[in-house]
């Protein structure tokens, strides 16, 4: 492991490195090199000061907390993209269980760096952060949950027990609609939803159904799998404090409205199935919900709304994959709460469901506040990927003039 300058794809992948202008990548790049430290070697002690950051690049490095837990960080891995216990003083050991290879950033230099304020030439690159700074390096809670998360101590949501119970039947090759219907019934709400929503316009047929063994027929074990995890989402999206109760209810607002567009605009394509599309819709942004939890539970760490909505910009997309992969979801939507507001997603796959979200979530800003912060849907690659999908080429998928009724009635499912 030789001593080397940062490569761009880690300074892509590193935060809030990533955040950085061009020019001030390009001065970390050709300023610090990295460093190998070999096995055994103590990186930094519990209790210690330390005006440094420092990243895992190759390697594994152990965290040993007060208690003696101990977690294992290798490089490459999703937990070395932040700062090894960016706390300071340090809440943990660190010590080389390979040889490694780190890189060493001071905090008064990021800081300068992610405010477009380039040190001049001899700049002393040890120093202590300027806590009136609203850079992200003050953000209190931001350290708290990224430090949770490397510690594996960062409390993620649990699937709802009825969704996890059907999740997991439908994997036996051997279950039948009775028995799924037996796991169900064991929920009168779900039960009652499951009926509704096979009579809605999503899945309506002939006759009216009344019971749920019917129901079930009519929508298939996996489409019922999808919907029960839909309908049992809302117990996810909860809180204490008024403050956060407040922005966890308008983010579930927003991922039902975001579920409604995506089911009617999922008919329309080929290869979509509109109950997939709903659940898509309700957990694009489930990796807000850690960070949300961990801030009601620690209001102390909340000092503004600024600097909660830059660390759901910054670690959402990072927890809903961890979250998608705790559920058991497939890579498929541990893809979409990856990309889902990365408006300019480039792909060279046909049309898929992070386009279908991504597309959506703009359709849902129209004639809002948040309209003229973003693109327009029309414009995005999604858009055109989707188009292409279409099951008749005369037809839009800008679904919010001539299907606001099917919309509405299906946000009702989830009043």
């Amino acid at each position: 492991m030789s001593i080397r300058s940062l490569t761009n794809e880690e300074m892509n992948m590193l935060f809030p490195i990533r955040n950085l202008p061009d020019n001030s990548k390009s001065h970390i790049q050709s300023t610090i090199k990295t460093e190998s430290v070999k096995a055994n070697t103590t990186i930094f002690n519990a209790g210690s000061q330390d005006e440094q950051q420092v990243y895992l690049l190759e390697g594994k490095v152990s965290l040993t907390l007060s208690n003696n837990d101990e977690r294992v960080i290798e490089g490459g891995q999703m937990e070395s993209r932040f700062p090894i216990d960016n706390k300071n003083p340090h809440s943990a050991t660190a010590i080389a269980k390979t040889p490694s290879t780190v890189f060493y950033i001071s905090r008064s230099l990021l800081n300068d760096l992610m405010n477009e304020q380039l040190p001049e030439t001899g700049h002393d690159t040890v120093g202590i952060v300027d806590e009136s700074s609203e850079s992200l390096l003050s953000n209190q809670l931001y350290f708290d949950v990224t430090q949770d998360m490397q510690t594996g101590k960062l409390e993620l949501p649990s699937i709802p027990e009825t969704a996890s119970k059907v999740r997991q039947a439908i994997n036996n090759p051997n279950i039948s609609s009775d028995g799924i219907a037996k796991i169900t019934l064991q929920d009168p709400a779900i039960t009652a939803q499951l009926i509704r929503v096979a009579n809605s316009p999503l899945f309506r047929g002939r006759e009216k159904i009344e019971s749920l063994p019917p129901a079930i027929t009519r929508l298939g074990l996996k489409a019922v799998a999808n919907l029960i995890s839909s309908f049992t989402m809302r117990m996810v999206f909860n809180a204490s404090t008024p403050e956060i109760k407040t922005f966890i209810s308008q983010l579930w607002l927003h991922s039902r409205d975001v579920a409604a567009i995506c089911a009617v605009i999922a008919k329309k394509l080929k290869g979509f199935d509109a109950d997939k599309a709903m659940l898509a819709g309700l957990v694009h942004d489930i990796g807000a919900i850690p960070v949300l939890t961990h801030a009601d539970k620690h209001p102390n760490l909340l000092t503004n709304k600024k600097e909660l909505q830059q660390t759901l910009n910054e670690l959402t997309p990072v927890i809903g994959k961890m979250v998608m992969e705790k559920w058991n979801f497939t890579e498929e939507f541990a893809e979409i709460a990856t990309h889902a507001e990365q408006w300019n997603h480039q792909s060279n796959q046909s049309g898929n469901y992070t386009d279908l979200i991504i597309v959506a979530q703009l359709l849902s800003f129209k004639n809002t506040p948040e309209q003229d912060k973003h693109p327009t849907a029309s414009s995005t690659p999604a858009y055109d990927r989707l188009t292409k999908q279409l099951k008749d080429s005369e037809d839009s998928i800008d679904v919010l003039e001539n299907s606001q009724e099917e919309i509405a009635l299906i946000k009702q499912l989830f009043s």
